[in-house]
């Protein structure tokens, strides 16, 4: 492949009515002599649109004939379509394979290609998962799905089985799960590939039989449904029901277009819910004359909000006016949701599917060269026109939009981090509030008491108290601005009805905040909350299965915002917070963090020590956080009672309620914890835990609620080590207990980190444990801190496998597409899925070998023959130096100036970098007078603390030209570097 043909995507495009061929050859019509699978399905259901109708299929794969299922499975009466052989895994997502009006539920094969099982139900039923077999399935058992099915005042257990062998002895497995499920129901249906011939009248089908019958269900009466070619029938795929007499009929039928196993299919006597279409109150912003707005704006008396005796009620007439006007010019109106069909799939599309699934049913009963060659004819043009009407479909909806359109569309064909299934309708939402609302959390009364006493009693701070300023327009115009979300709170007022009027209510909004700071109060309204539901995982079960996302109004959001810039500043200014905290600090991230942590491991190693470090997991922080105890602590910290009356009201008399769509639960009290989606909530919750570690002695950092502790010592002085962080360990229980958050011990980790010499010395059996609250933390090889995995000699090997593979699970999802996208867009998805997993903390780990550094090569390498189509074996320098990417070494190396420049340079630097970090320059020189000189490489006895980013990034610096060293912002830095690298690696800037 030349580059010179590269973005010549428009030769890629076929059309349905080319020359060669077009739909009417009488050779490919005279194989629709049978019904297609659509139709027969729509005839046999025709009678039974008041019953429960179930179909199950050997599909084997659902990505290989995704287009044969949307064409076939069109039928309205169809209410679940059960998959054996799904062939789906974990890293292709649901929305690349949904049909429409149905939920995809999933079980993937995890261990090897192949298996698998799915239940296509539709969206409007609601259901929750029952069981799902163990993946990859023990020897000794099949794969299978259960879920328990609402039909009106009817609860269903409807399931799919799939044994891959006849070697696979799961009757026992089987018979166990029936016994403990079916007798909770007064209906099961169970429909799957068993893999147990019921002809031959042997010693499995016996087995399955005696099961079945055992469990008082039917297994209803059908021929063989496995016909392969050459070999005898076989009755492999079957339907077992707990009532027959239920079966309004039943049968099969060939599904040839998927494998050699009939579709089989069931109508059961239980009448499913009436559909109800899916209708949204939405407004209607795209006929909207703006200019006419903005003059009806113009002339509304706002006056009256100013002379509004209280808070609440300016905000109440401030909504009032904003939704009258809006009424008028966006009225609210029921949008419908519907299911579409992949906008691809024209109706000539599916009449080329149709016809080619029957000539390969044409072929299956009568195997000649004739047959044999037209079914390759058709097969291969029908499978060249879907991929290029995909691929039209895709060009048209990336190439014309701005980038958040793009992305919107691209994560509903499965790119990029797609939301998981939205939670089943199934899930009692007045349950999983109350789940939210309440989390569970044993804080001590007295404990309390014994806390507030403490900080009633600190010494008022010698600095000026905090007080509110009084916001600007200009202020509150920026803020408004710079927040996106046009997400629309319990309030009903989005971004979209406050931006276009900006110029004539800024004053009114100024105004209204202002109001909420001066009188101490926050607004009632804007403490309400719309919770959404999403899944932690593809198939939740419980309710500890979900997270919740707030949806706050957006004035609310405006208000935090101002307020958060002056206490973030009064904090840096008095140096309030914990030097060591990085979380949801300007200038800080986990990369800092771990920097900071790694650096300190390489030193001890060079110091002949080792590290001994505990990661402690808080359970719920945020969400426990005592509110008492938190206007505490702002008073320790001088905040003026008037601030002080304000977050009172900011924070007590809060509520929220489940939100899905139309549907939402009841509301419930909030009784703890900082506002979830809060712009305030991290500052407060670093204020909160900002002394849990004023007592201990050991090292430490902290991201947020991530605290890791740790102490260094030579090999000989390990217990004593232990036992001082033992001692550590216990000061941050007693301070948990005293403030009310949780830790939890049996997730926390413990590690011993050293050099490979000293780490092989350790004798085990008599390393003292690290104890917390009485329960013994275990020590691992490696633990996960903050993204990455650190083993316990630095030797990288499993951050470096997991690199890979989120390098390979990203690729995979991309991979599909790889022919259907521009290239400016596979550029795009690259620079914005996979790199990032390759720059991730990558200065934190400059001690990998060369070997590990070709790894990392190869995976950028894959990066870049996706984007250009390219062969596993093919060059790819000059495509390469076209996408001006750096070589991995090189693009390290300027992550690593680029966050030395930052640590150099940047007033809001973490301290903890800075410090480490000393110019060659005269006593008192001027800093950017010194910048010509070169950093003072710190004192160093091996090569452990010379691969540190401290003395990695000094070395880099140093040999830096002197014209990028004097760059005067960060971009022109940057700028520079890369011009610089690109010339040393592709001789061009």
């Amino acid at each position: 492949m030349t580059s010179s043909n590269i973005c010549n995507d428009s030769d890629l495009f076929l059309s349905l009515s080319s020359d060669d061929e077009t739909l009417s050859d009488d050779s490919y019509h005279s194989t629709t002599a049978s019904p297609s699978l659509n139709i027969t399905l729509n005839s046999f259901f025709s009678d039974c649109v008041n019953n429960f109708n179930a179909i199950h299929i050997n599909a084997q794969s659902i990505p290989a004939h995704y287009p044969d299922m949307l064409a076939s499975f069109e039928s309205q009466n169809i209410h679940a379509i059960l998959v054996s052989e799904s062939w789906l895994k974990p890293c292709l997502p649901s929305t690349s394979y949904s049909l429409p009006g149905f939920h995809l539920i999933r079980n993937d094969r995890t261990n090897r290609g192949g298996g698998g099982v799915a239940i296509y139900l539709r969206s409007y039923l609601p259901y929750k998962i029952v069981s799902s077999s163990s993946q990859p399935p023990p020897v000794d058992s099949a794969e299978h799905l259960l879920v328990e099915v609402s039909l009106s005042q009817n609860k269903i257990l409807l399931g799919v089985f799939y044994s891959p062998s006849l070697s696979i002895n799961y009757f026992t497995s089987f018979e166990s799960l029936l016994e403990s499920l079916v007798p909770t129901y007064s209906h099961t249906i169970l429909m799957g590939d068993f893999n147990t011939c019921l002809l031959k009248g042997d010693n499995r089908s016996i087995k399955l039989e005696a099961i079945i019958e055992a469990c008082n269900m039917q297994i209803l009466p059908l021929s063989a449904t496995h016909n392969f070619p050459n070999s005898t029938p076989s009755l492999l795929d079957l339907i077992m029901v707990s009532s027959s007499n239920l079966v309004f009929k039943h049968g099969q039928c060939p599904a040839d277009a998927f494998s050699y196993h009939d579709l089989i299919f069931l109508s059961y006597k239980l009448r499913p819910p009436k559909i109800k279409p899916k209708l949204v109150l939405r407004r209607n912003f795209g006929g909207m004359d703006i200019e006419q707005l903005c003059e009806d704006a113009y002339n509304m008396d706002w006056s009256v909000i100013e002379r509004a005796p209280c808070i609440d009620d300016k905000v109440e007439l401030f909504c009032s006016l904003l939704t009258q006007l809006y009424d008028v010019h966006a009225p609210m109106h029921y949008v419908r949701l519907k299911h579409l069909p992949a906008p691809w799939l024209s109706d000539d599309l599916k009449k080329l599917i149709l016809q080619k699934n029957a000539a390969l049913s044409k072929l299956k009963r009568n195997k000649t060269e004739e047959n044999a060659r037209k079914y390759a004819k058709i097969r291969n043009r029908c499978n060249t026109l879907c991929r290029d009407a995909q691929r039209r479909h895709i060009h048209t909806s990336v190439e014309n939009g701005d980038s958040s359109r793009v992305w919107k569309f691209l994560k509903t064909v499965g790119v990029g981090r797609t939301s998981l299934n939205a939670s089943p309708p199934s899930v009692d939402f007045e349950l999983l509030n109350q789940h939210f609302s309440n989390p569970s959390n044993s804080f001590d009364s007295e404990h309390k008491l014994q806390t507030l006493r403490s900080l009633s009693v600190t010494p008022t701070p010698n600095y000026p108290p905090f007080v509110f300023s009084q916001f600007t327009e200009c202020d509150v115009k920026k803020t408004i601005l710079s927040i996106s979300s046009n997400a629309v709170g319990s309030d009903n007022i989005s971004r979209n009805m406050i931006v276009p009027l900006l110029d004539v209510i800024t004053p009114i909004i100024t105004h209204l905040l202002n109001a909420c700071v001066s009188s101490s109060k926050f607004p009632q309204a804007w403490k309400s909350a719309h919770i959404i539901p999403l899944p932690k995982k593809s198939n939740p079960v419980n309710l500890s299965d979900f997270r919740p996302i707030s949806i706050l109004p957006f004035l609310s959001k405006v208000l935090e915002k101002l307020i958060c810039q002056q206490l973030t500043l009064f904090l840096y200014k008095h140096n309030l917070l914990n030097s060591l905290q990085s979380g949801f600090r300007p200038g800080h991230s986990t990369a800092t963090a771990l920097i900071k942590v790694t650096d300190d491991i390489r030193w001890g190693m060079d110091n002949k020590q080792l590290t001994v470090m505990t990661l402690l997991d808080f359970s719920n922080a945020f969400n426990t956080v005592d509110f008492d105890i938190l206007l505490s602590l702002l008073c320790s910290l001088n905040i003026s009672p008037s601030v002080i009356d304000w977050f009172q009201s900011y924070l007590c008399g809060r509520r929220q309620c489940i939100r899905v769509d139309e549907t939402h639960s009841s509301w419930c009290d909030i009784t703890a914890g900082v506002p979830q989606g809060g712009v305030l909530s991290p500052l407060l919750f670093s204020i909160f835990i900002n002394s849990i570690t004023h007592k201990i002695s050991s090292l430490y950092h902290m991201y947020a609620d991530d605290v890791q502790i740790y102490t260094q010592s030579t090999l000989e002085n390990l217990p004593s080590a232990i036992a001082t962080l033992n001692r550590d360990l216990n000061f941050i229980h007693e301070w948990s207990k005293s403030y009310g958050l949780n830790v939890n011990p049996k997730k926390s980790q413990a590690i011993i980190i050293g050099s490979q010499s000293f780490i092989s010395r350790v004798d085990w059996f008599s390393v003292p444990p690290i104890v917390f609250d009485g329960v013994v933390i275990p020590y691992f090889d490696n633990v996960k801190n903050l993204g990455i995995y650190i083993d316990n000699s630095l030797n990288w090997i499993r951050q470096l496998n997991e690199v890979s593979k989120k390098t390979f699970v990203a690729l995979c999802s991309l991979r599909r597409l790889r022919s259907f996208l521009p290239i400016p867009t596979k550029i795009m998805l690259a620079q914005s899925l996979l790199l990032p997993i390759l720059d991730y903390a990558d200065a934190s780990y400059l001690d990998i070998t060369e070997d590990q550094l070709n790894k990392l090569e190869r995976l950028q390498n894959t990066s870049i023959r996706f984007i250009f189509g390219l062969r596993k074996f093919d060059r790819i320098s000059q495509f390469r130096s076209r996408l001006k990417w750096l070589p991995i070494r090189l693009r390290r190396n300027m992550h690593i100036l680029s966050i030395l420049y930052c640590v150099l340079f940047h007033p809001s630097t973490p301290p903890y970098l800075k410090e480490k970090f000393n110019f060659v320059g005269l006593p008192g020189e001027p800093l950017r007078s010194s910048r010509k000189f070169i950093l003072s490489v710190p004192t160093h006895n091996t090569s452990f603390f010379n691969k540190s980013f401290t003395v990695q990034s000094i070395k880099l610096w140093n040999a830096l030209p002197l014209h990028i060293r004097e760059a005067q912002t960060i971009v022109i830095f940057k700028r520079l570097l890369k011009e610089h690298y690109l010339s040393q690696s592709f001789g061009h800037r």
